[in-house]
């Protein structure tokens, strides 16, 4: 039976949704936490029978309501490890570090398989931690965040999962505090997760942003296995804190860290000044800041073993964490094997072995599961309806949607490294910059070119069209390029969005770049696309992430003139004033491997031709493949990812907040989609320091979203919710959380 869920798109009523609620004295990350939806009735045993999860944990699980009035909490399905309260700093508290008496968890003999699109490879250091590899050490269980998810439900009963009000509950961090400068002189103390007193601090001075301090759980345990055997590696503490915010990026230049960027923008070096405690200067102050950079909510840096790295003299690749998992093998892109811990401090699986598989295709996932090859699959969503029918469940706990949003790369325009962009020994701020995705050429004529002495160059000599910034000489601005890198002679002067003499967005190229992005934004029919490719459980999605018009179009700050509907009179008019003649060819790159739809992008290539007379070919590669030129900001084609702004976005935000994020030239380096400016930093500059959701602040964004939609940089096609199918037979509960990846594998229960 198929009804209509909770989260606005169609889902499975036949779920088994078990909370795995803790007990009086278990996580601290559940303490106090407001109820969660219960769970709907539980499955029919599956027709297919069989599985891998044989055998039966203790107890049996409790039936639910099946139509709650309001959000209620489950019954607990497991008991959960004992020793935690919420007095040890679970709800953030800065008291004191937290103490654990950790008693073992009887486990059944029991290996759980689960399916998936990738599996990543291993990594376990942070400054070598690729996108999106790195979030599996995470979300799989192996290693941990120094945030966690307080349980935060809107009136609906829909999960709140955001980073300045939800993702600050303790996990390996119990609590923390900002000391920053008080106005009218001295020191204020703030409680890290509430800054009530806010208005108190003086950030006018940029270079005295204050310093964080966080307070480490006590009694966590790095663990490896070696030859067959779980080794216990040492205590976490906040030597191991400390170096791994700063290995991820906030002492390390040349991390390839996915919040590399976070962790420099955020934080200078992290020191150690005790046992449990570490604490760091701040480099810009960002009030959610430790939320964005480490919580299990997204990606996070994730804590790892400073002991094992000096005795080993790396750990890349050496596996080990803190997690409930630990892992035995991992074979790139294949699978991963991991035995259960028996004493985790926060929970520890009821049975002792998980395998994951990757498999590229989502039929051959929704064919294992069928099979009993597997016990959990990310299932093709054209399969949910039959294999429904044939027993199998769906689990909505995880409220993942996967949007299919697109970015204009190479349309790099710093010239300058923005104002404060210090490294430990050198103030770049000013100084010139140019990036090879810069290609302003007839053959990318998405890439816009703001500097004025390039007016009127020509763009189709064929010498130059693979040429950073396409050949044209600016006075004082003389550069080659060594590798990623350009080198400048010693009288180069940097220049940006400011210096009105040299750069304007208003030049003939930007003007005809821009008309060519919006006529592949308006040609693209995304309600026939969510109903035809996606088996009608998608839809439509106009804005794209930053730094395009980065809402969806339920969000409450969202203007119905920020729509890129289907308007195909619309979209060859653009064509035609961007000079661009049908039959022009050009890539099309569908990143893989990272949730994003193949299906989508070929629909979206098919309308192009349709409409456009255009010609473009897909490069339908792993995402991590490119991801290097992505560091390097090398790549300059348009591009397809899963990240942006969806209908969850969209219905569960509140208004307001900081704009912008690691969208100008770092000096720390970091990831960005290829798109510089900046402008993005003065926007950020201009939004940190206001109240959020003050009219202020609203009114500031609602001018840089007028900005972002008409220049078109990013944009939004359909979304897809992310439906989880499980075998009944073999798995009994699973409290899946609203993360970004599957996760909380600790949780399940395999069945009788």
């Amino acid at each position: 039976m198929i009804l209509k869920g909770k989260y606005g798109v169609l889902v499975l009523a036949l779920v088994a949704i078990f909370a795995m609620a803790v007990s009086a004295c278990g996580s601290s990350e559940e303490a106090a936490a407001p109820s969660a939806p219960a769970a709907a009735a539980a499955a029919a045993p599956a027709a297919a029978g069989g599985g891998t999860a044989a055998a039966a944990a203790a107890g049996s699980a409790p039936s639910a309501p099946s139509a709650p009035a309001a959000p209620a909490a489950a019954a607990p399905a497991l008991a959960a490890v004992q020793g935690t309260s919420a007095a040890s700093g679970g709800s953030g508290s800065t008291a004191s570090s937290g103490s654990l008496t950790v008693e073992p968890v009887e486990q059944v003999s029991a290996t759980v398989t689960v399916v998936l699109d990738n599996v990543g490879s291993p990594q376990f250091l942070n400054g070598k931690g690729t996108w999106p590899d790195v979030m599996f050490h995470g979300f799989f269980g192996f290693q941990e965040p120094a945030l966690g998810w307080e349980p935060t439900f809107d009136d609906q009963g829909n999960a709140i999962v955001n980073t300045d009000r939800a993702c600050h509950a303790g996990y390996v961090a119990t609590g923390w505090e900002m000391i920053v400068p008080k106005k009218g002189g001295g020191e204020l103390t703030m409680e890290g997760k509430t800054l009530a007193e806010l208005d108190q601090a003086d950030l006018t001075d940029p270079d005295e942003q204050g310093t964080i301090r966080v307070h480490i759980r006590e009694g966590i345990d790095f663990y490896r296995i070696v030859d067959g055997d779980m080794i216990n590696v040492g205590e976490l503490t906040g030597e191991d804190f400390a170096w791994s915010f700063n290995d991820a990026g906030a002492d390390n230049i040349e991390s390839a860290h996915s919040n590399s960027s976070q962790a420099y923008e955020y934080y200078k070096k992290w020191t150690s000044p005790s046992k449990y405690i570490a604490e760091a200067p701040n480099r810009a102050f960002i009030g959610d800041g430790l939320q964005d950079a480490s919580s299990i909510c997204q990606d996070a840096v994730w804590m790892q073993s400073k002991t094992l790295y000096d005795e080993l003299g790396t750990t890349f690749g050496v596996p080990h964490g803190s997690g409930p998992f630990v892992v035995e093998e991992w074979m790139a892109a294949e699978r991963i094997e991991a035995q259960s811990r028996v004493d985790h401090w926060k929970q520890s699986p009821a049975f002792d072995k998980i395998i994951f598989l990757q498999a590229n295709e989502a039929q051959q996932r929704s064919a294992m599961l069928q099979t009993g090859a597997a016990d959990i699959a990310a299932a093709s969503i054209q399969d949910v309806g039959r294999l429904d029918k044939a027993g199998f469940s769906f689990h909505e706990g995880l409220d993942t949607i996967n949007g299919n949003f697109m970015y204009f790369a190479g349309n790099n325009w710093s010239f300058a490294y923005p104002p404060g962009s210090k490294l430990p020994d050198k103030d770049l701020s000013g100084t010139p910059m140019i990036r090879p995705g810069f290609i302003p050429t007839d053959k990318y004529p998405w890439i816009g070119d703001p500097r004025l002495e390039c007016v009127g160059i020509d763009r189709a000599a064929s010498g130059i069209q693979d040429e950073p910034g396409a050949g044209c000489t600016v006075a004082n601005f003389d550069f080659t390029f060594d590798g990623f890198d350009a080198q400048f002679t010693d009288d180069s002067v940097g220049f940006d969005f400011r210096d009105t003499d040299k750069f304007s967005y208003d030049t003939p190229r930007m003007n005809s770049a821009k008309a060519f992005r919006k006529a592949l934004a308006y040609s693209i029919e995304r309600d026939l696309i969510a109903s035809s490719v996606t088996g009608g459980y998608g839809g439509a999605v106009y804005g794209g992430a930053q730094p395009g018009m980065s809402l969806h179009q339920l969000h409450p700050e969202y203007k119905d003139r920020w729509s890129y509907a289907f308007d195909p009179d619309t979209a060859r008019a653009h064509l035609a004033e961007s000079g661009v003649e049908p039959g022009f060819e050009f890539e099309f790159f569908c990143s893989q491997g990272n949730g994003t739809s193949l299906e989508v992008c070929e629909a979206v290539v098919g309308q192009w031709k349709e409409h456009l007379g255009l010609e473009p070919w897909i490069d339908s590669t792993q995402y991590s493949s490119r991801r290097p030129t992505m560091l390097g900001r090398e790549l300059h084609v348009p591009w397809m990812t899963r990240w942006g702004p969806t209908s969850k976005q969209g219905r569960l935000g509140d208004g307001g907040g900081t704009a912008g994020g690691g969208l100008w030239p770092l000096p720390a380096g970091g990831w960005n989609p290829s798109l510089e400016d900046n402008l993005y930093w003065s926007n950020r500059e201009e939004t940190r320091v206001q109240a959020k959701g003050s009219a202020d602040n609203l009114a500031s964004r609602e001018v840089m979203w007028d900005d972002y939609f008409d220049k078109t940089l990013t944009i939004g096609t359909v979304e897809v919710p992310v439906l989880i199918g499980y075998n009944p037979d073999t798995i009994r509960g699973w409290d899946l959380r609203p993360y970004d990846l599957p996760n909380s594998f600790e949780t399940i229960v395999p069945s009788k």
